[in-house]
């Protein structure tokens, strides 16, 4: 069996150190690890063989490991049409709980949190130390940064971003489309296609751009 890590920059390579972990706690054996890119610029990374997107076999898993949650989306329906089987990666140190529901394409990083009831939508990245509450709604395509803590019965929208340290308080809805900054605090709920910073959280922009990093 073949497994892609989609991307090779620094997510990529934490979500292939969780990748091997996670095989190694099941014991699962004759995996072929290797990492995909359009583009490659290197041979190889830490020792795992990079392929290039022309090349990649059609019958293969695969896992998104990009920060932006705009071109997770699209990079998840390129490989949907090529007929790879986006498959979900979970350290065996982050904590899910038996009633949470994740969907194909997750990643959960380790000491990570996904608390009773709580719902991670189609190809979700959760980041380390970051604890997702009881009942929340995290939706497709959607990057939860590392240390960001969603209270209760939250729901993210769709391809949002939530900065490192992001704190949103029990019942508050974050928008799709959305960036919550780094260290901010989510009092009341919000809207659709902003980019909110602050404590407490307030729109600043439109997230025109719909990229996170520039």
């Amino acid at each position: 069996m073949i497994w892609y890590i989609y991307g090779a920059g620094g997510l990529g390579i934490e979500t292939m150190d969780i990748l091997v972990d996670s095989l190694s706690e099941s014991n699962s054996k004759d995996v072929a690890l290797l990492f995909l890119v359009d583009e490659p610029a290197v041979s190889t990374i830490n020792g795992y063989p990079v392929v290039a997107w022309r090349d990649c076999d059609p019958n293969a898993n695969v896992t998104i490991a990009v920060g932006e949650p705009e071109i997770r989306a699209i990079l998840a329906n390129k490989c949907i049409d090529k007929g790879l089987k986006l498959r979900s990666v979970v350290s065996p140190k982050a904590y899910i709980s038996p009633s949470a529901i994740l969907s194909d394409g997750v990643v959960v990083a380790p000491f990570a949190s996904v608390q009773a009831g709580a719902v991670l939508a189609y190809n979700v990245s959760v980041n380390t130390h970051a604890c997702i509450g009881h009942h929340s709604n995290i939706m497709e395509h959607v990057v939860i940064s590392s240390q960001v803590n969603l209270g209760g019965n939250s729901t993210v929208g769709a391809k949002s971003y939530l900065g490192m340290g992001a704190l949103v308080k029990e019942q508050i809805k974050i928008g799709s489309g959305t960036i919550l900054g780094m260290g901010s605090v989510a009092y009341k709920d919000i809207p659709d296609e902003v980019i909110a910073v602050g404590n407490p959280a307030r729109p600043a922009k439109r997230n025109e751009s719909k990229r996170v990093f520039s």
